[in-house]
């Protein structure tokens, strides 16, 4: 794997059109995965992005990034124009990718913060999940190498794409979860005791909330809905 320490330059300077996207893709024996799920379908962006990261020491590199929903992942372009992988996350604090901001959470690769409520954030992660081997649980249930384990069959070590081995045929399928982000910055699954650990003052007001209003914590709309109350109690 190479290391962050290398200059970095644009790959990508157009600007795609997003069209329809997939949720479901079957990768035959032996196919270039690159060529069954288009560019705009295995990133988050239509392009690579002006990014930063800002490492626990307090020092700060800059590159051209994009999120890949294959890798489960923030990928990044070094000078001789190759898509990478971190090295160490451990030593990063946060990653920008334009505006956009992902903290890592260790077993779960990079986090997207969608969304501020004074303070609390709601993280969502999408990615592609080999079905069939993986299965498609409930957050506690959750496989923490689901988004990595997932593609050891056609991602290399260097997290490079690369042919399928014979004999294999794979089924891919777009998954969301979603995390809490507290103000500590520490990245825990959306779950309502979480919830409840990280606005202990609040316990009772947010269980007659959670009583009253049918609430998943595998929705979007359900997440956003009881952080934008939870945040008006503080």
């Amino acid at each position: 794997m190479k290391t962050w320490s290398l200059l970095f330059v644009l790959l990508f300077s157009g600007n795609l059109v997003r069209g329809q996207i997939n949720d479901i893709y079957r990768v035959k024996n032996g196919s270039d995965v690159t060529k069954v799920i288009p560019f705009t379908e295995r990133y988050q962006f239509d392009k690579f992005q002006d990014g930063h990261v800002l490492f626990r020491n307090g020092k700060t590199s800059k590159a051209q990034m994009n999120y890949s929903l294959v890798h489960g992942e923030v990928l990044f372009i070094d000078a001789k124009k190759d898509t990478l992988m971190f090295n160490d996350n451990s030593f990063i604090s946060k990653i920008f990718v334009g505006d956009n901001l992902y903290f890592f959470a260790k077993g779960h690769g990079h986090v997207h913060a969608i969304r501020d409520y004074s303070g609390v954030r709601l993280g969502k992660k999408q990615f592609l999940v080999r079905m069939g081997n993986e299965k498609y649980a409930s957050y506690e249930q959750y496989s923490a190498t689901s988004a990595i384990s997932s593609y050891s069959s056609f991602v290399n070590q260097n997290g490079n794409l690369q042919n399928l081995e014979s004999n294999v045929k794979v089924i891919l399928k777009r998954r969301s979860i979603f995390f809490l982000i507290d103000k500590n910055e520490r990245v825990m699954f959306a779950t309502r005791p979480n919830l409840l650990k990280i606005y202990p003052k609040n316990k009772r007001k947010l269980n007659e909330y959670l009583r009253e209003n049918e609430t998943s914590f595998e929705k979007e709309a359900d997440l956003k809905k009881v952080l934008e109350f939870a945040s008006s109690l503080e």
